[in-house]
């Protein structure tokens, strides 16, 4: 496996979620997002133990510290479950590399949010359609078609596992069929 520090963009996404379902108040979101992202660092450091405070897979110009100082800020545009979920897996996979994580609240919550969005993901699909990948501009590749062993295939986000800037989700909505972003 690999792992690396999510930026402060993936925190705020799961965090606007949490508050908007109601898992947190606005005013919890700094503690929590400081929670997930100590995490997330001993996951990474345990995982890559010979790397050093700014050497490690992160954010650019990420210090270890920098998980002490974060400030939630609300993330623009309509919630979407599907992206929220995405984003969840990829903070679970990239924290679960040490031993206390399986234990830890920082996993109870992630799992919590995780499935929060994943109940979500059916009244959100007949309220604004799914996503059509081939919308998307020439050259991203946010969303994509998956296809299993079985041969079925489900759109899935590949925007929520880098969370990659704050237009994550207006690009979501003005992909899915039946929704004006």
């Amino acid at each position: 496996m690999s792992a690396w520090i999510v930026d402060r963009d993936h925190l705020d996404l799961l965090l606007t979620a949490a508050i908007d379902w109601d898992v947190i108040t606005a005013d919890q979101a700094d503690g929590t997002g400081r929670m997930l992202w100590k995490e997330n660092l001993a996951s990474v450091t345990y995982r890559y133990p010979h790397d050093r405070d700014g050497g490690r897979p992160a954010p650019h110009g990420f210090r270890d510290r920098d998980v002490d100082t974060y400030q939630y800020r609300p993330y623009p545009g309509r919630l979407d479950p599907d992206v929220v979920e995405a984003a969840a897996a990829s903070l679970r996979y990239q924290s679960c590399e040490h031993p206390g994580w399986k234990d830890s609240p920082a996993a109870r919550w992630v799992n919590h949010l995780h499935q929060l969005a994943v109940d979500r993901v059916p009244a959100y699909l007949a309220e604004h359609g799914p996503v059509d990948p081939r919308r998307q501009r020439r050259g991203e590749t946010g969303w994509y078609t998956l296809t299993d062993l079985a041969g079925h295939q489900r759109i899935v986000s590949g925007d929520g596992w880098n969370v990659p800037d704050r237009d994550v989700l207006h690009r979501a909505a003005a992909l899915r069929t039946g929704a004006t972003p």
